[in-house]
């Protein structure tokens, strides 16, 4: 690496000569129109606070006027004189006496020389300071404008006074009366400071009417007309400030607007006046630069080479290290380092990057450890102030969720891995971060630990019940899946939250009485220890019995009776399964009494165990055992007694067909099969569809015909032979099966 001496130093000491030099200038320019811009600033601030000033006591004198006017209009002998009608006769006089005196004593000091007039649009009168007088067409017509005016109490301006017009009565769109106060504008004048040394100040009404102020040469015209005039946003800001130019020299004006009556109050200030104050203030700042610029030189020189020490010593630190040898040529020695830091910083920001891709993992394994094993409050505290999670809660809880069942959805048992990182993903964003730590998958349930820094545990766990239905909510609406989820007891120490994880998944396993898709907490669903248990025998038994008889419709309508009877039992979830495993059990028991062994039926006795604990809602339980377990029993004991049927009834017609000529009876036939009566009538109507005396019946008639046809045997050879007590008893049953006579079946048969 090749490096000319002393590089820096030189582009140093030229660096300060600029930085001591340039600044100076920046400085002195700067404090010049910083002198001048704040003598301009205090200029206008005083003007405005004298705006404010003269707004003040001009509206207090108008406040004044109006809240008086309120009280005279608000007297009841003037609402009784507007409602009468003044005629100026001698029953009015006392009336207009009270009128007048009311007024005079509306004068006072503060009020200065004010005039009041009261109007009467319906009797058609007026009473002033003069006395009583009436109101012609035309004089009415000249209240008109003020009559029409949405407002109900307004200022407007005359060419010598201000008038308060008020309607009356207030807020009526047809005023039957208007009180009129005016005041003169020499009384507003006086208000006004008339030193003008700090500018001209103006007022003008809401129609830019300049009425009064200190500047006698623009009073009584319109604002627009003037040369700093026409500013339209005049009459929409609060206050503001702008420049005009005013014959040959600029102005700034400052202004306010009332919101009282939406006057505007004006100050005009030549600029040009103000800018020749400011040429001492260059002056002074001009020697005062130079003087700067001199002992900053000098110091430029000897700091340079001062600073240049540490440089030159950290330089050589770095390049005497062992990796600057294999670096290129560089300009000066800043370069050099910067080189040498970026290389440095380019390999702590891969370190970064890895320890960052583990941090979400370590996370993890801290949540995991939590709630699988025993870790000390010191460590606990440690690891969450390292990882920026809340310590300050006051009551926590730990939350279990678990997909009720795939079945009936779009998704298949391997999708269960994905659902479940789905379903963590969406906790992590619908539960704010300052209330959990990391979500986590743990088997297949997700969990989470919840917290909060308030002290109320009813609300928390109000807050718990309404956050678990919108997650609810919102998986049923991104995955349509149907979940559950339990919550442990709420607690306050990190040493519980062990205990709590397991109270949360035991929670979920009361879904066996309260079904899919519900939220449970463990203090509502876990039973009091020592509750007796009830197990249904006698539906039980009925059902066994269904299932020896191979009674489908009857096996099928006690199952669901059964089941429900025990999910609504109030008990724990362990006694719920083990009254399950009981009912599983005693149906295997039911198998092997029937003879069959299980293994036949089921791939493996021992899986229908692990199958049971894996079930979670009443439902399931009902479609298990019902699928699993009771279906293949039926069926393979529907086989066998349509197999023993068939053999009983194949049985039953040999005996029929070699015995027919005999007295043969059911009885008979079950001594010689070892079966009762009634159970061979059951099995042959089954099979047959006829009962055993009639098939005899029918079978005998089937020989009869054929020996009338195949053989010359005589009507009562025949009838003797077929067990019948007499041959006329013979006939008669023959003709009512046949319609003819034995006789005549021969004779019809043997004449074809």
């Amino acid at each position: 690496m090749k490096l000319r001496t002393s590089s820096f130093l030189s582009k140093l000491i030229w660096f300060s000569l600029l930085l001591g030099t340039f600044p100076v200038i920046v400085l002195g320019a700067f404090s010049y129109f910083t002198a001048t811009g704040t003598l301009q600033t205090k200029v206008y601030q005083s003007n405005h606070q004298m705006l404010l000033q003269t707004e003040s006591q001009i509206e207090q004198l108008l406040r004044l006027v109006d809240y008086s006017a309120i009280q005279y209009m608000n007297q009841p002998r003037v609402i009784a004189a507007l409602r009468g009608n003044l005629q100026g006769n001698a029953s009015d006089v006392g009336t207009v006496h009270d009128l007048l005196d009311t007024m005079s004593k509306l004068q006072s000091s503060e009020l200065g020389a004010m005039s009041t007039e009261l109007v009467s649009l319906t009797g058609e009168w007026s009473v002033n300071d003069s006395g009583l007088s009436g109101l012609s067409s035309s004089d009415l017509r000249g209240y008109d404008r003020w009559v029409n005016d949405p407002r109900t109490s307004f200022w407007t301006a005359a060419p010598a006074s201000m008038k308060l017009v008020k309607k009356i009565p207030a807020y009526s769109s047809k005023p039957t009366g208007l009180l009129i106060m005016s005041i003169p504008l020499y009384e507003i004048n006086k208000l006004i400071v008339s030193d003008t040394k700090l500018g001209n100040v103006l007022i003008m009404d809401e129609a830019r009417y300049v009425f009064a102020g200190n500047d006698r040469a623009v009073l009584g015209k319109q604002f627009d007309d003037l040369s700093f005039g026409g500013k339209t946003a005049i009459t929409t800001a609060g206050q503001d400030f702008y420049t005009a130019q005013r014959d040959e020299e600029r102005v700034g004006v400052s202004y306010r607007v009332s919101p009282y009556n939406g006057w505007v109050y004006l100050s005009v200030v030549s600029i040009d006046e103000l800018n020749k104050e400011s040429q001492d203030i260059g002056w002074l700042t001009l020697f005062l630069c130079l003087g700067i610029l001199v002992v900053a030189l000098f110091i430029s020189y000897l700091g340079s080479r001062k600073m240049y020490k540490p440089i030159r010593s950290l330089y050589e630190v770095v390049r005497n290290a062992p990796e600057a040898a294999s670096m290129t040529t560089v300009s000066d020695e800043f370069e050099f380092m910067n080189e040498r830091f970026s290389r440095l910083l380019s390999q702590e920001h891969l370190l970064l990057q890895e320890m960052q891709g583990q941090s979400h993992q370590i996370k993890e394994y801290f949540v995991f450890k939590l709630f699988q094993s025993d870790t000390a409050k010191a460590e606990i505290h440690d690891r969450l102030a390292m990882f920026g999670h809340p310590l300050g809660w006051s009551d926590m809880c730990v939350m279990a969720i678990q997909i009720d069942t795939l079945a009936g959805t779009r998704y298949q048992e391997q999708d269960r891995d994905l659902l479940m990182f789905a379903l963590n993903n969406i906790v992590s964003e619908l539960v704010a971060a300052e209330s959990r730590l990391l979500p986590v998958v743990m088997g297949d349930s997700q969990v989470t630990l919840l917290g909060s820094s308030e002290s109320d545990a009813k609300q928390f766990k109000t807050y718990l019940d309404s956050m678990a239905q919108h997650i609810m909510h919102m998986i049923d609406r991104y995955l349509e899946l149907k979940i559950s989820i339990g919550f442990s007891r709420v607690f306050t120490d990190f040493k519980h939250i062990r205990d709590a994880y397991r109270e949360a998944l035991t929670a979920l396993k009361y879904r066996m009485k309260l079904g899919e898709e519900s939220i449970l907490f463990i203090e509502e669903v876990q039973p009091e220890q020592g509750v007796p248990q009830y197990y249904p025998d006698a539906l039980e038994q009925q059902l066994l019995d269904a299932l020896k008889l191979a009674d489908r419709e009857q096996a099928e309508q006690l199952l669901p009776q059964l089941i429900a009877s025990i999910a609504a039992d109030e008990r724990t979830h362990e006694a719920y399964f083990m009254s399950f495993v009981r009912l599983l059990l005693q149906i295997l028991q039911a198998v092997k009494d029937a003879g069959v062994n299980p293994n036949r039926l089921y791939d493996a006795e021992q899986d229908l165990f692990i199958q049971l604990f894996h079930l979670k809602t009443a439902k399931q339980m009902e479609m298990w055992f019902l699928h699993a377990v009771m279906s293949p029993l039926l069926q393979h004991l529907e086989q066998r007694r349509d197999e023993q049927y068939q053999s009983i009834s194949s049985e039953i017609i040999r005996l029929i067909e070699s015995s027919f000529d005999t007295d043969l009876t059911l009885e008979v036939c079950a001594r010689r099969m070892n079966y009762s009566p009634n159970y061979l009538t059951k099995v042959f109507r089954k099979e047959t569809g006829v009962n055993f005396s009639d098939y005899l019946s029918e079978y005998r008639m089937k020989m009869a015909k054929k020996w009338l046809v195949e053989t010359d045997m005589k009507i009562s050879e025949i009838a003797e032979k077929l067990k019948y007590n007499t041959p006329a008893n013979f006939i008669r049953y023959f003709r009512k099966l046949e319609g003819c006579t034995p006789g005549q079946y021969r004779e019809n048969y043997l004449n074809k």
